[in-house]
């Protein structure tokens, strides 16, 4: 049978503040069929929705909810919101790091 399908949003920042402190996360692989072929996407999303073979719709980078994500793969560990990895945070460093932050110089 299959599972029902739930409504969850890749944005731990806006999970973590409407929810408990309690939530764990367990880091899943899901993927979706396309036209093409399909496309995989690996997120930590909270423990209750990470089962497997459960449909899930998932917000992308615009907003909008795309159905149709199956979980594949679940993790073996848990983690509290406060240990999940921050993609802004990540993306911030790499770019302090590698000069991507700095003003460009002007060329004439």
């Amino acid at each position: 049978t299959e599972s029902p399908s739930v409504t969850v949003t890749l944005d731990l920042l806006k999970l973590e503040s409407s929810m408990t402190r309690q939530t764990r996360y367990a880091q899943c692989l899901m993927r979706r069929k396309t036209e093409g072929g399909s496309v995989c996407t690996t997120s930590y999303i909270p423990e209750q929705f990470a089962k497997l073979g459960r449909t899930l719709r998932l917000r992308d980078q615009h907003g909008n909810w795309v159905g149709g994500w199956v979980v594949e793969s679940v993790g073996a560990s848990l983690t509290d919101a406060a240990d999940a990895p921050d993609h802004r945070k990540a993306i911030r460093n790499h770019r302090r790091a590698t000069g991507d932050s700095q003003p460009r110089m002007k060329t004439r």
